[in-house]
């Protein structure tokens, strides 16, 4: 079956050719991009995705006269019709559409929105839990820009590199500071001392809507919780560790630098997961 993209509004068949050479995007990694869960018909947690695009576009002093949410859910409405999709990984990628060198001329929006149909709509665990390391060569910088998803991930390249070549399912990045920062597609937890951390934003972590979710969830469930610096050591020291992601959801670490750790506030936040879906 032909699927189709939708480039600055206008739907074209996978396949067709997208860009130019000056497209900024590629040139500079300058713009941002939402991925989204499209399940049973329905975007995931969709008023979260949006505003923080919308806070990113802002960030990069885009034009976004004329985008507010309506638009946005327009227009990936255009090819989940077009394409039949019920279940499907939705990206949005929006970038200055304008010519300049790292001067642009413009910042007028430019966008691409793509899907991947997928079966099932669950969220696939592993029992035993992933296998986590670190990574230790290049750190995250600090500032807000890296709250955002940013389509300059270098990174994150750098780091599923050293991932693949470990022969690990995960890797930590660090922060400027040598601090936990997140991993190469997600954002951490873990359990130090009784306590559930997370890296705070200013940390330099990306503010995952997927992270939001399940941080609302350990507040209604009364669990002592602390958004705020995380080291390594404490990593280490760690009895229990999980991921966050919008497509993976919960992702249970069942060993970190050859350590086993624990699975139980991972499984039971699954099965809140779990019943978002039904």
């Amino acid at each position: 079956m032909m699927e189709f993209n939708n480039l600055d509004g206008f739907l074209s068949e996978k396949g067709d050719k997208l860009f130019d050479t000056s497209n900024r995007s590629m040139r500079y990694g300058d713009g941002i991009f939402e991925t989204i869960k499209l399940v049973n018909g329905k975007l995931l947690f969709w008023e979260d995705h949006y505003e923080r695009l919308s806070r990113g576009m802002q960030h990069l002093k885009l034009d976004t006269i004329g985008k507010e949410e309506s638009f946005w859910k327009k227009e990936v409405e255009k090819i989940v019709v077009k394409n039949y999709f019920t279940n499907a990984r939705i990206r949005i990628i929006v970038y200055r559409n304008s010519p300049g060198t790292y001067t642009p001329m413009g910042n007028r929006v430019g966008f691409l929105i793509e899907g991947t149909r997928f079966d099932k709509p669950i969220y696939n665990y592993s029992k035993k839990g992933t296998r986590l390391g670190l990574f230790s060569g290049d750190h995250k910088g600090m500032s807000p820009l890296n709250n955002f998803k940013t389509t300059s991930a270098l990174l994150f390249v750098l780091a599923g590199v050293h991932k693949k070549e470990a022969g690990l399912d995960d890797v930590v990045v660090l922060n400027a500071a040598g601090r936990v920062c997140e991993t190469v597609s997600s954002n951490i937890f873990a359990l130090v001392n009784g306590v559930i951390i997370t890296p705070k934003l200013s940390e330099g972590c990306l503010d995952g809507v997927m992270r939001k979710q399940i941080i609302k969830a350990i507040k209604q469930k009364q669990i002592d919780f602390e958004e705020g610096e995380l080291t390594v050591e404490q990593l280490r020291s760690a009895t229990e560790i999980f991921t966050t992601n919008s497509m993976t959801g919960v992702q249970g670490i069942g060993e970190f630098e050859g350590k086993s750790m624990t699975l139980s506030f991972a499984k039971e936040l699954q099965y809140y997961l779990d019943s978002v879906l039904q």
